[in-house]
């Protein structure tokens, strides 16, 4: 994803006919899925049986693809590059790229989010911002193999919404507004981050509250701001010792900050 995200310049560039599609429209959404699973190497070179019900979308984003695909040779990714073991259908890289798709295709996407953090009042919610209506095509398939959901599934959950605001919209939009001197956006920031409620369990937060906390209870963590702190003193201290923690810095650091007050 990292390798994908620093080819934005060339996956916005102009389209084989000069021109890019209007931001919004069905094409220009599609042009850039073809782009961006063409060069993750997840667009697939020909159909299997279990792909069938795909032919029409795969037809049409090739389309788009098999004008460009020299043009990008340099920068595409081995399928083998991807992991999948263990990945829930709904998050399948596939279906993450097709809703970058939808942002990328919106102009207006980045200014949206300035408005949003600017607003004190403004109802509008970031899942919101960062949900799109509908696709054609993966509202409706986990991955490419996948037979038609009996209902459209959402592109974007309330999980990964937290995700993204406590690790990239809100760290982004901070130090912006410290490079721009913004004192009033800095503090709205601050307080969305520090108010923003817990995300999702995992079993990092599990052991981090049993060793650091002593207890295994989700009360002890109420925000994503305290998961994101526990989850950094695991990755500064716990996973630099064993599993009986000897020799681990972090008690003593505590102690030193307990003398200071």
């Amino acid at each position: 994803m990292q390798h994908l995200a620093e080819q934005r310049p060339r996956l916005l560039a102009p389209l084989e006919n000069g021109a890019r599609p209007p931001g919004h429209s069905e094409e220009a959404q599609l042009a850039l899925q073809a782009r961006l699973l063409g060069v993750s190497g997840l667009l697939p070179d020909e159909l299997t049986r279990a792909q069938q019900n795909s032919g029409s979308y795969l037809r049409r984003a090739w389309d788009f693809w098999w004008r460009e695909r020299d043009a990008f040779c340099d920068v595409i990714l081995p399928r083998a590059a991807w992991k999948f073991h263990g990945l829930r259908p709904a998050n399948h890289p596939s279906r993450r790229l097709a809703l970058a798709a939808h942002w990328l295709a919106d102009e207006k996407f980045i200014s949206k989010i300035e408005d949003w953090i600017a607003a004190e009042n403004d109802p509008t919610t970031l899942m919101g911002l960062l949900q799109v209506e509908s696709d054609d095509y993966w509202s409706w398939h986990w991955t490419f193999k996948s037979a038609r959901l009996k209902k459209p599934q959402p592109l974007l959950g309330g999980a990964r919404v937290t995700d993204l605001a406590v690790n990239v919209i809100l760290p982004w939009l901070w130090i912006r507004s410290v490079e721009g001197g913004n004192g009033k956006i800095r503090s709205e920031v601050e307080r969305r981050f520090f108010a923003w409620p817990a995300g999702e369990d995992n079993s990092l937060l599990k052991l981090a509250r049993q060793r650091l906390l002593g207890t295994s209870s989700l009360k002890a963590l109420k925000t994503a701001a305290a998961q994101q702190g526990l989850i950094q003193i695991v990755r500064d201290f716990c996973e630099h010792t064993n599993a009986t923690c000897d020799d681990c810095k972090f008690p003593e650091l505590v102690c030193g900050w307990r003398g200071s007050r």
